[in-house]
């Protein structure tokens, strides 16, 4: 039949063009050099063929040909030799607050469409800028002068404490068991900081994320704000204190037994 004969042939080219982007253009499409660009075009061409004729066959040398040509330009991109001579080359927009025009000009880049640009950063004034680059992936870099960055820690001589990533242990009532894993804690002790908190086993579902920050503490987020935990805040810190306090003295005692 018809049909199915376009079906199977449908699902065989985008299961052929899903690995084929999935082991060689990795980069998404805004990223990728523009002879990437070009044989991506080329091999979404060739790929369609085959739903239009029936010469299924005399496409897959060409298909295999832009696939291995797109696969050795890859490697050459991330080779010290050859990836200079084939990426192209950042080019400087604005140099100590004044334009380049020759950067201008070699980027095809209009001034109205830099000064957007620079305004999309939250640069107003050029003049603000010590630097705007041209990056190889199309994207503006913008290193304001020193008069105009933002203050950090280290201009105060201030060493802030640490802060990492929160862990997902609850994502839409769906227990993360990996991210248990990763951090060494057990269903059995998540089960009881969440009763500590008021929410029981049956009310994970009603949790839509709960995650532990960096200084130990359970934060959670429920679908219905009028559900949350039944017990006081100054009861949950006591009973969080009391948990903790219990978790170092068991891991003291292991020691003491091993």
């Amino acid at each position: 039949m018809e049909w199915l004969r376009l079906a199977g042939l449908s699902i065989t080219m985008i299961a052929i063009g899903f690995f084929v982007l999935k082991v060689v253009f990795k980069r998404s499409f805004s990223e990728m050099p523009t002879f990437q660009i070009f044989l991506l075009i080329m091999l979404t061409h060739i790929l369609s063929e085959p739903i239009r004729t029936d010469h299924f066959a005399e496409l897959i040398i060409p298909a295999g040909i832009i696939t291995a040509t797109a696969a050795i330009y890859s490697y050459l991109l991330r080779s010290n030799k050859w990836g200079r001579k084939l990426k192209e080359e950042p080019i400087v927009l604005v140099r100590h607050g004044n334009i380049d025009e020759q950067g201008l000009n070699k980027a095809k880049i209009t001034l109205t469409e830099m000064l957007a640009e620079l305004r999309y950063k939250g640069f107003s004034h050029v003049k603000d800028v010590e630097f705007a680059i041209l990056e190889e992936t199309g994207k503006m870099s913008v290193i304001p002068n020193s008069s105009k960055r933002p203050l950090t820690p280290n201009d105060i001589s201030y060493v802030p404490g640490y802060e990492g990533l929160p862990v997902p242990l609850i994502i839409d009532g769906v227990i993360q068991y990996d991210n248990l894993a990763k951090i060494n804690l057990s269903p059995e002790q998540l089960f009881t900081r969440l009763s500590l908190q008021g929410y029981s086993e049956e009310m994970i579902k009603t949790i839509s994320l709960a995650v532990l920050d960096e200084k130990n503490n359970l934060i959670i987020d429920q679908n219905d704000d009028t559900n949350q935990g039944n017990i006081p805040q100054d009861q949950q810190r006591m009973f969080t204190h009391i948990y903790e306090d219990t978790m170092q003295v068991q891991k003291k005692s292991q020691k003491i037994k091993i």
